[in-house]
């Protein structure tokens, strides 16, 4: 089996233990812990503030170790270790400075290597080019698989063991999951290990990039540098796109199991509304990976963003369990996609070999959008008593984001232009 699915199934795991235990996961933990606490939702929402500031300050600083010989096994396995050692910790933790430094900064550090789009999304970049879209599709299907399997597991530790407890097993449980399989899996690129994109034989290879199809970056196999990625505008565009659909996301890393709690729905309810989502989620993100090698992909994100745009309308607006599985069902379809897209595009518009640092230097600004809407979220419930103010500003934001796609063409430059500035780097580098 070509090296570059084990790549696949390594960041599939990933993927799921940073979402399932720190992300919708952590839902799960914010009435128990708020309760047995005495803190403000706002407060633990807080967390998310300084996971955004940790992740803007690492971004620029992780992001080119990417792109280096042994810099991915190395991020994954210390993420791996350093996030379950954080986690593991909060079962003694009593004041919301000590949540703050734990996960804000632990887990942070640790999901942000082993888990997050940082790490894993440019990994898979670099190990697929013409099959890049159903690689990225079931990389990203470890998201909702992690939501899928960790919120009942995290439902039943609580009830029935505590949250404190809870944490501690959850913590282990991060270890075993990540550290062994990255050991012997991770690697930066097929080149290091005298393979080509895809599992393409030397023939193969040469042919296809004689005979390229795709987006232009595809096509023409181009490694733009950071330094001319920022000059175009199409990446300002993406960014704002992935910035607005980000924040709305945002909101439902702590938030969705307490905004459907809070409508008077049990904890079950929203645990099956979660399943449902998720399940959503997991199926539609091979489906776009596929098309996505096909049709060009930020037409089918504009798609798929109006559709998560939608659900945080019907989500504010839902009073009935049909709105709340309705809401399940767009915002799995929708916005479950973006993982997809986002990885997808920002390789298909730049190439694969600076791919680690493009990323690592605008993750501040997505990663500090993500941070602030859950605080907003939490901060406006303590002072109404509801979600939904938030969720349809965050549902206007993200239908600009669908807009943004559509105008976010791929980069256009004159071939001759960006090659003799890699070869002349290539040489730098040699000498």
């Amino acid at each position: 089996m070509f090296h570059g699915w084990w790549i696949v199934a390594t960041s599939f795991v990933g993927a799921g233990v940073g979402m399932g235990i720190g992300g919708v996961g952590l839902g799960v933990f914010v009435e128990p812990m708020t309760e047995d606490l005495g803190w403000s939702r706002a407060a633990m929402a807080g967390v998310f503030i300084i996971r955004a500031i940790v992740m803007a300050v690492l971004g620029p600083i992780l992001g080119p170790i990417v792109d280096k010989r042994m810099g991915a096994q190395t991020l994954y396995v210390a993420g791996g270790f350093i996030a379950g050692a954080s986690i593991i910790m909060l079962a003694r933790v009593d004041t919301i400075w000590q949540f703050y430094i734990l996960f804000g900064v632990g887990w942070s550090v640790g999901q942000l290597a082993f888990g997050g789009n940082l790490l894993t999304g440019p990994i898979v970049a670099k190990w697929f080019v013409r099959k890049r879209g159903r690689a990225m599709g079931m990389y990203t299907m470890g998201i909702p698989v992690g939501s899928i399997v960790f919120v009942p597991i995290n439902i039943f530790l609580v009830t029935t063991f505590g949250w404190e407890t809870s944490w501690i097993i959850l913590g282990v449980t991060t270890w075993i999951l990540t550290i062994p399989l990255a050991l012997f899996t991770m690697r930066r690129q097929p080149e290091d290990i005298g393979l080509h994109p895809d599992g393409d034989s030397d023939a193969d290879y040469e042919r296809a990039a004689s005979q390229p199809s795709g987006t232009t970056a595809v096509l023409h196999r181009i490694d733009w540098t950071l330094s001319q990625a920022l000059r175009t505008p199409t990446l300002y565009v993406l960014l704002l796109a992935f910035l607005f659909m980000g924040m709305a996301m945002g909101i439902f890393t702590i938030h969705q199991i307490p905004a459907i709690t809070d409508k008077g729905y049990s904890l079950g309810v929203a645990g099956m509304v979660s399943i449902t989502l998720s399940s959503c989620s997991l199926m539609v993100k091979p489906i776009v990976g596929f098309l996505s090698e096909r049709v060009p992909p930020r037409f089918l994100a504009s798609v798929c963003f109006t559709l998560g745009a939608s659900s945080l309308v019907v989500l504010g607006l839902a009073d009935t369990l049909y709105l709340l599985f309705l809401f399940a069902v767009l915002y799995g379809f929708g916005a479950g996609a973006a993982a997809v897209f986002q990885n997808i595009i920002w390789a298909d518009y730049y190439g694969r070999k600076h791919l680690g640092a493009i990323r690592g230097m605008i993750a501040p600004i997505t990663a500090m959008g993500g941070g602030i809407s859950p605080f907003i979220a939490g901060w406006m419930f303590d002072r109404t008593g509801s979600y939904d103010t938030i969720l349809f500003t965050m549902g206007a934001g993200a239908f600009v984001s669908a807009g943004l796609m559509l105008l976010a063409r791929p980069p256009r430059t004159r071939i001759e232009e960006l090659q003799p500035t890699s070869e002349t780097q290539m040489s730098g580098n040699n000498a």
